[in-house]
């Protein structure tokens, strides 16, 4: 699964009043859109705003924004993953595009 993990990005946080830059670098796949159906399953919204993606990093909670190519994304889920034939546990976030 590590090969697919080609794009980078930068996690921030907000306390309320600050927002915070917590790692980048971060290694992720790439950012597909999510099919409305599975969407639907999440407070977002926008369900076309909807995009998704996977990484190893650990720290990311609902609520967080994660910076990918000056595009900003609300984590919206985290779910851990288990890749079939992988011994590593892996992150798929449900992410809504920030207009």
């Amino acid at each position: 699964m590590n090969e697919y993990l080609t794009e980078t990005c930068t996690h921030k946080r907000s306390d309320g009043t600050t927002l915070t830059t917590i790692a980048s670098g971060i290694a992720i796949s790439p950012i597909d859109p999510m099919v409305a159906a599975e969407a639907q399953a999440y407070p977002l919204d926008k369900l076309y705003m909807a995009r998704q993606c996977f990484t190893e990093y650990t720290a990311f909670q609902a609520g967080d924004q994660l910076i990918a190519d000056s595009t900003t994304y609300i984590v919206k889920a985290v779910h851990p993953w288990a890749a079939q034939g992988s011994l590593s546990i892996y992150y798929h976030l449900v992410l809504e595009e920030n207009l």
